[in-house]
């Protein structure tokens, strides 16, 4: 059973690598945070890794996830942003010993528009 687990989530994360997906929250129940926060914004990117460091399909590198959650935050008309967040981690024990070569990372961002 834990093999499948990890074979459908392995499956997954292929098929979904390549992807940045953005989520937003703007509603605070009337509240603000001390820097005045118009909305807080939550991103991650999915890919696929050769040996752990090398982006073989998509690029979930720090970088590319907080130049991606930027982009969204401009584009939603902040001039200001505080990262309050970032965790990568890189699946390698998912589907042994294939995934000690090729690896599904997901690195997620999240940070404060202002």
């Amino acid at each position: 059973m834990k093999k499948a687990l990890g074979f459908v989530l392995a499956a997954a994360l292929c098929v979904g690598a390549g992807c940045s997906m953005t989520s937003k929250a703007t509603d605070f129940n009337g509240l603000t945070t001390p820097d005045g926060a118009a909305s807080h914004l939550n991103t991650t990117n999915v890919a696929v890794n050769l040996l752990f460091t090398k982006p073989i399909v998509g690029d979930a590198t720090l970088q590319e996830t907080v130049s991606a959650c930027t982009a969204e935050a401009k584009a939603e008309g902040a001039s200001k942003v505080r990262i309050v967040q970032s965790h990568s981690t890189a699946y390698w024990w998912i589907l042994p010993p294939i995934s000690f070569v090729v690896q599904p990372v997901v690195t997620n961002v999240a940070a404060d528009a202002l």
